[in-house]
C-alpha cells in the first residue's frame, strides 16, 4: 500500500508539472546557493519543467517543481528533493528499491540539464515543451 502511495505521489506532482501549473520562468538563471537559518540547504530555482532523456532501456522523463522530483525510466517510479548543496543535486527513493538514479549531481546549461548519477549513468535531458506522456510503472498486485 505505501508504494502505491509513492507512485501515486510522484504521478500527482508529474501530472500537476505537466498541466501547465508549473513554474514558467524562461531562461536558465542560475539560482546562488543559500542556507536557511538552520543551516540546511534550500531548494534550487531555475529547473522547473519537464525533461527526457534516452536510454538504453527507452525514455526517461524527469519532472521538476520547486525542491519535488519525480523520474520515470522503464519500470521505475522514484521521487525525491531537489537542492542545493554547494552544487544542484537530486535526491530520489524509487519505488521499486533500484538506486541506480538514487544521487545526481545536475547541470543545467540553457535548455539541457546533464544529470551525473552516484550509482549510474550520465544523462544529457532536454526540456520538454507542452505535455509529456509519463508511463505507468508495474503496480504490485492489490496496490490500485
Amino acid at each position: 500500500m505505501r508504494k502505491a502511495a509513492q507512485i501515486a505521489g510522484a504521478a500527482a506532482v508529474a501530472a500537476l508539472l505537466l498541466s501547465g501549473c508549473g513554474s514558467s520562468s524562461k531562461g536558465g538563471g542560475e539560482s546562488k546557493p543559500s542556507q536557511s537559518a538552520d543551516g540546511a540547504a534550500k531548494p534550487v530555482s531555475g529547473i522547473d519543467g519537464a525533461w527526457q532523456s534516452k536510454s538504453a532501456n527507452g525514455t526517461v522523463t524527469l519532472a521538476i517543481i520547486g525542491d519535488s522530483a519525480t523520474l520515470s525510466a522503464g519500470k521505475s517510479a522514484c521521487q525525491g528533493k531537489v537542492q542545493d548543496m554547494g552544487t544542484t543535486m537530486l535526491a530520489l527513493k524509487c519505488s521499486d528499491g533500484d538506486d541506480t538514479r538514487s544521487m545526481g549531481d545536475v547541470e543545467q546549461t540553457g535548455d539541457k540539464l546533464t544529470v551525473s548519477w552516484k550509482n549510474g549513468p550520465t544523462e544529457e535531458f532536454t526540456k520538454v515543451q507542452g505535455k509529456v506522456e509519463i508511463p505507468k510503472p508495474d503496480l504490485p498486485t492489490g496496490a490500485n
